[in-house]
């Protein structure tokens, strides 16, 4: 079904990026998954999911916030893709500034967490990224930080928690319009496989520009 519907997303995707008038920045291409017949009081129904697309996310890759402690932060400043590293005492002060959180949450996409400063991490951070529909992730035991960070700087976080409406970004309006929509695809096929019914609990699928007008994919029967 995703393959099938990948010219659909390709057409639609070339009709966004030929609406509207020039703007003198680079417009992201978006996605949004509009999804029927879903219960959201119902916690399993909630979906979160961190999507790596296979082309990447154009000129705006994610911006990557660590936080750890000693061991973890000085190999994590020797990794070009994370753009911050936070500390102990720096995540300290955090606690009880909401202004200042509220900046962080608004600046980096993703929040990688040492395991021992969770609890402080939530404390400091939960609210502000939680108003955003961002969480911190623990980073895993063991895990290549570099290649983690490696795989975030090309993903994307859906939170479908409010609204039943799945919505990220999928790339830049200067990338070919078949990678823009096997991007898509691969958001698509995670959001479905999330779904009880798959696509039966899909009410419509779009594309746009930042600045631009929705257009709706016209998917085959």
């Amino acid at each position: 079904m995703l393959k099938a519907i990948e010219a659909d997303l390709a057409e639609a995707i070339e009709k966004a990026k030929n609406s509207g008038k020039p703007r003198n920045f680079k417009q992201s291409i978006e996605l949004i998954i509009n999804i029927k017949d879903i219960d959201l009081k119902r916690p399993e129904n909630r979906i979160y999911e961190v999507i790596e697309l296979p082309h990447g996310r154009g000129d705006k890759p994610s911006k990557i916030c660590v936080i750890a402690g000693p061991a973890l932060a000085n190999e994590a400043k020797k990794i070009p893709e994370v753009d911050r590293v936070i500390e102990r005492d720096e995540l300290e002060a955090l606690t009880g500034n909401k202004r200042l959180a509220k900046k962080l949450a608004s600046e980096y996409d993703f929040f990688l967490v040492d395991p021992a400063l969770m609890g402080l991490a939530a404390r400091a951070l939960g609210a502000a990224l939680g108003g955003r529909g961002k969480r911190p992730q623990p980073i895993p035991k063991g895990v290549n930080l570099a290649e983690l960070a490696r795989s975030l700087k090309k993903s994307v976080a859906i939170n479908v928690r409010k609204t039943p409406q799945a919505m990220c970004l999928i790339g830049t309006e200067d990338m070919d319009s078949k990678q823009l929509a096997e991007n898509a695809a691969v958001v698509i096929s995670k959001i479905v496989d999330r779904l009880e019914k798959r696509f039966r609990n899909v009410r419509s699928i779009y594309v746009k520009k930042t600045m631009g007008e929705p257009v709706k994919v016209e998917l085959a029967e």
